[in-house]
């Protein structure tokens, strides 16, 4: 039973949402997604064996209950003032593998992929409080199908809507099944919660200690290749092709060795806020030929990371996290060809950031000039 202001509102959209032929452009829509999934995690080097691809379209009563939810900032207003255009997991897809860098690899493919267009990252790992730090671990990635998926066209006066995929491992989809098994069934009451929360702690670590076998052991026998990658990584500077031995010392940069280096590089600036901005530098990296650890450190120690930061420190009121340290360091480290490769990564839509981004690089380099860090 839906409560007042909000239940004819959330009835027009259920009715909506139920159109046959609405419910069925979502199939076509999910299947044709899971099939590109599919490619996706092949291409990512994960093994069937070790992946799953699921799928599936929202409930009804489900879908009419979240459009019947109020604005947080304006209880007056429905949160959703176009339901079927807004609601982000009309359609959700899932991918469950077996090792925390399988999951970093589909979500970096994703990112590059040109068939969609990632619009949001949400790491529900990192949302839980003091009071409750192990929980729910799964990244939500939301994504617009492009034209190149080959998706069918939506019904007259219906927009194609933004897909959720999660993204989990084995240990942590086990987790959220039976937490979620656990609400409905009324077992969660304070030492569920707790168990919960100890498992949750418990497969993090189970996690982490898997994902370090397991490169333990594909690195094991490639001594002499790894070695060969550091000498080559001796003579070449940022901004070079990377070698095929770089590949195979298992350097790269993925979005789980990002949170590394910027946590070792810049100890004394906060984290950024969200797994998106994270991405975006490390595109940025990658696009500049700082595909490996290796050269994106070498990148960094080629400049004064002290002096920089008492360059933009001076009378400036906002925090300067890990990620807009790193972006000034590639500022002072690569120059005017970081300000023409930031515009080119701009999407051509955003004209406004297309036009504002280049600006104020330009005016954080002669700021650095200025004041002797870079040339």
């Amino acid at each position: 039973m839906l409560a007042a202001p909000f239940s004819d509102h959330a009835r027009l959209a259920r009715q909506a949402y139920e159109l046959p032929s609405y419910q069925a452009y979502l199939r076509r829509l999910g299947e044709t997604m899971a099939v590109h999934l599919r490619e996706i995690v092949a291409a990512a080097g994960i093994p069937d064996s070790q992946s799953e691809v699921e799928w599936r379209i929202k409930d009804p009563a489900s879908f009419a209950v979240k459009a019947a939810q109020p604005d947080p900032e304006d209880p007056t207003r429905p949160n959703y003032r176009f339901p079927c255009d807004e609601i982000t997991d009309q359609l959700a897809l899932r991918v469950v593998a077996f090792l925390p860098a399988q999951v970093e690899a589909v979500e970096q493919a994703l990112a590059e992929d040109e068939a969609v267009v990632v619009s949001e990252v949400r790491n529900k790992g990192q949302r839980h409080g003091a009071e409750r730090q192990f929980g729910y671990q799964s990244v939500h990635v939301l994504v617009d199908p492009g034209p190149g998926l080959g998706a069918p066209d939506p019904p007259k006066d219906y927009r194609v809507p933004r897909v959720e995929i999660q993204l989990r491992t084995q240990l942590q989809h086990v987790w959220a099944e039976l937490e979620h098994a656990s609400r409905y069934k009324g077992a969660a009451g304070s030492r569920v919660s707790r168990k919960f929360d100890r498992a949750a702690a418990l497969i993090e670590m189970a996690d982490e200690l898997l994902q370090e076998i397991d490169d333990a052991a594909s690195t094991g026998g490639r001594a002499e290749e790894a070695a060969r990658a550091q000498a080559a990584l001796a003579v070449s500077g940022p901004g070079e092709r990377v070698d095929a031995h770089e590949a195979a010392a298992g350097s790269r940069l993925t979005a789980r060795a990002l949170r590394s280096f910027l946590a070792e590089s810049f100890p004394d600036a906060p984290p950024s806020r969200g797994a998106g901005s994270e991405e975006w530098i490390r595109r940025h990296a990658t696009q500049a030929g700082l595909t490996t650890v290796e050269r994106l450190r070498e990148a960094v120690r080629s400049v004064d990371l002290a002096a920089i930061d008492r360059v933009f420190r001076e009378g400036v009121t906002w925090e300067r996290n890990q990620v807009r340290c790193l972006d000034d360091a590639l500022l002072a480290a690569i120059g005017p060809d970081y300000i023409a490769l930031a515009e080119q990564l701009v999407p051509e839509e955003d004209a406004v950031q297309r036009a504002k981004r280049p600006r104020v690089l330009g005016w954080r380099l002669k700021r650095l000039r200025e004041a002797g860090v870079t040339r």
